[in-house]
């Protein structure tokens, strides 16, 4: 097949979870078929190009700069997006110039399927042709706003998140639609697209991990330590660290005062940076390679209460044989068993029950980190998740035939 990819960024640096569900499924699709990768690109970013290039893909890009939280203008397009129907993050999301670049590569040559990532970038790809399409759907995005609209401490933030929430489902609900199929990453999310809006155009592919980069390292663990890794700048791992460290973590160190717990991403906001006042946490904040982070840690934690999706975070930690302490939530979609391959718990007691237990216990650290590895080695590889992409693309392809 000859595929158009569109995404919001380069997949280089792979310093937030969809930039790596993404690159798992675009690595093989490159080596299988003939996939131009078409993007915005950051000032700077010539060697992430060249990260790019070497994937296989032809790479087309157009200029773009972000502006971050700390800019003015960043609040003064969150002041503007009060006037405008769609939500905050789709129009931060779209660039004219990226759509007709779009529009006159599908009119320069032809295409079989055109993907659009995320739905964030939905209004880049819809009307630009008329053959099949693929949304990949990393979240149900609108559960996202509801959710921080439900348990944010401050009002004023309730309240904006409540109507973005409503602006983002009326938004994902249309645009969905527009597709020839749907991606979803669990059989949770799936059902919820259908119960939400309707559609009975969704396939799941599993949650993957490239097992060949995530493997058990032999070094010397760290007594006590507990690591979380993550994008330290995402509002639901900022809601989950910050409630961690305020009620679970001084009960775990009640019961083990020599626990440290490391914080590991990108990004690290204020918030994030104060937690370091807290005894036992660092915040480490981004680094080149996360593994041996996680090689060194007994603990991974992944105490999230709010967000969408599959963490792959939880995967990562599994694969490299690391246990694993999550909420419910945290570990929402995934195909695991508590207590056979990672520890659910929910509740600031509970979790920190969970966390003392493996901390106190070689022996089911070692029992489900062995455990963990192995799911993932044979049920959630990169590779074999790609092929249930391509399936659906190839399904995309024959739909629009017959219609």
């Amino acid at each position: 097949m000859k595929i158009l990819f569109l995404s919001k960024r380069l997949l280089f640096p792979t310093d937030r979870g969809g930039l790596v569900r993404t690159l798992n499924v675009v690595r093989h699709l490159a080596r299988w078929h003939e996939l131009t990768f078409l993007c915005n690109q950051q000032p700077g970013q010539e060697q992430d190009c060249d990260e790019m290039s070497r994937l296989g893909v032809r790479l087309e890009t157009v200029p773009w700069r972000e502006v971050s939280r700390s800019d003015w203008r960043f609040y003064r397009d969150l002041a503007w997006n009060l006037l405008s129907q769609d939500p905050f993050n789709a129009a931060k999301d779209y660039d004219p110039e990226l759509r007709t670049r779009a529009r006159r590569l599908l009119e320069e040559q032809q295409y079989d399927v055109v993907i659009c990532d995320f739905v964030q970038m939905a209004r880049n790809a819809i009307g630009i042709w008329h053959g099949p399409s693929v949304l990949f759907e990393h979240n149900v995005e609108a559960e996202i706003f509801e959710r921080h609209a439900q348990t944010d401490p401050g009002w004023v933030r309730r309240k904006f998140m409540g109507y973005q929430a409503a602006k983002m489902r009326r938004f994902e609900g249309w645009a969905g639609r527009q597709f020839t199929r749907v991606v979803a990453v669990s059989e949770r999310d799936r059902e919820q697209y259908e119960r939400r809006y309707g559609w009975k155009h969704v396939d799941v592919i599993d949650t993957a991990v490239d097992i060949d980069h995530y493997r058990p390292i032999d070094c010397a663990k760290l007594p006590g330590m507990v690591v979380f890794v993550g994008s330290l700048d995402w509002l639901p791992n900022v809601d989950g660290l910050q409630w961690f460290v305020a009620d679970v973590w001084p009960l775990v160190r009640r019961e083990h005062p020599e626990a440290r717990l490391r914080l590991v991403g990108r990004n690290p906001n204020p918030e994030i940076q104060k937690l370091a006042e807290h005894s036992g946490v660092e915040v480490v904040g981004p680094v080149p390679d996360t593994r041996p982070w996680l090689a060194e840690a007994e603990v991974s934690i992944v105490p999230l209460r709010i967000g969408g999706g599959t963490r792959l975070k939880v995967f990562e930690a599994m694969a490299m044989g690391l246990p694993v302490a999550s909420t419910p939530l945290g570990a929402e979609g995934l195909q695991v068993e508590s207590g056979v391959n990672l520890m659910l718990a929910e509740g600031a007691d509970r979790l920190a029950e969970s966390v003392v237990q493996l901390l106190r216990s070689p022996q089911l650290r070692r029992t489900l980190g062995e455990a963990a590895r192995n799911l993932v080695e044979t049920q959630f590889s990169s590779e074999s998740v790609a092929r249930q992409f391509e399936s659906i693309c190839r399904r995309a392809v024959e739909e629009h035939c017959r219609k």
